[in-house]
């Protein structure tokens, strides 16, 4: 008992030294409380060396999904984007009825989210991320993360909006209306909840107005009025262009 607890005292102070060590002799519950320290530390890399160990040392272990979920959590947080990724896929389809499964959904979801770039970039991250959110709200419905879930596809759904509206914006600039009303009559239809609606209605709008549609353009103006929340100076032009068509 004496020789064991000095070699698991040995063993984590060559840890906390930040060596690479072989754990021989540390038992599974010494290994977890180290890991579980570094983990609430913010000690990302000794606490994935950590659960790895675990795995390895305990492949049946019935905590191996804990495992791997705070193995992939420690990557997140050190931007280890693709080995992160790997870890919650590995949770959620190793182990899809884990009391850990709606957890590694929703981080997937959310690591996808972090890689994101400014909206007028490329937006596959936040496509997948979007993908992800969408998949966890299908497949658990009860889970305590749900609220997190439908916060974070809100915020997506308003990026992706975001990129539609200067895409649309773009094609009218260029005197390509027509592309422009496609293009935003999708987004208004993939994101009706994105809190720039009423500035997509109103490039509609305008869009039709190019085109020297004023009934439909009337229309769309009308609804960003009503559907939509508009800085002061847009419900000003808005007023002033169906004032015009009276």
């Amino acid at each position: 008992m004496y020789r064991k607890t000095i070699t698991a005292a040995v063993f984590l102070w060559l840890c906390a030294c930040g060596s690479s060590v072989i754990s021989e002799g540390v038992s599974r519950e010494g290994l977890l409380q180290a890991a579980a320290e570094d983990f609430d530390q913010g000690r990302w890399s000794r606490a994935s060396l950590l659960y790895t160990e675990l795995q390895f040392r305990f492949p049946g272990d019935e905590l191996y999904d804990f495992f791997l979920l705070r193995g992939a959590m420690c990557n997140r947080e050190m931007r280890q984007w693709a080995d992160a990724e790997f870890g919650f896929y590995r949770v959620v389809n190793e182990f899809p009825r884990s009391a850990w499964a709606d957890d590694a959904q929703l981080a997937l979801a959310q690591t996808l989210w972090m890689q994101r770039r400014d909206h007028r970039r490329d937006p596959a991250p936040v496509s997948r991320a979007r993908e992800e959110t969408r998949l966890f709200l299908e497949r658990y419905p009860g889970s305590e993360l749900r609220s997190q879930a439908e916060d974070l596809l809100s915020e997506i759904d308003d990026h992706l909006a975001r990129r539609a509206l200067d895409t649309g914006r773009f094609y009218l600039r260029r005197n390509k209306p027509d592309a422009a009303i496609l293009y935003l009559r999708e987004a208004l239809e993939s994101y009706p909840e994105a809190s720039s609606r009423g500035r997509i209605l109103l490039t509609i709008g305008d869009a039709y107005r190019a085109q020297g549609n004023d009934y439909s353009a009337g229309s769309y103006y009308r609804r960003a009025v009503n559907e939509g929340a508009l800085t002061p100076e847009e419900l000003l032009r808005v007023e002033e262009i169906l004032s015009e068509g009276r």
